[in-house]
């Protein structure tokens, strides 16, 4: 998928099977970079609620993360 962003130019997104995480180092998931798509919701998300969701990693399994939802 092709998009426009604000300033951006055109990008694409695209799924990847996995993200990197090099020891010691930050890896952040944000607009622009890599970020996680959710889809097909069941109900709109709501400023100032939160839900969790399971992000499965190599050798520490499967982990539950709350995430915030935030304006924009």
């Amino acid at each position: 998928t092709t998009m426009a962003m604000g300033g951006m130019g055109a990008m694409t997104m695209r799924p990847v099977a996995a993200i990197e995480l090099p020891a010691g180092k930050a890896v952040e998931l944000k607009p622009g970079g890599y970020h996680i798509m959710l889809m097909e919701l069941a109900a709109p998300l709501k400023t100032g609620a939160s839900f969790t969701i399971t992000l499965k990693f190599e050798k520490a399994g499967l982990v539950k993360v709350k995430v915030p939802v935030r304006e924009g």
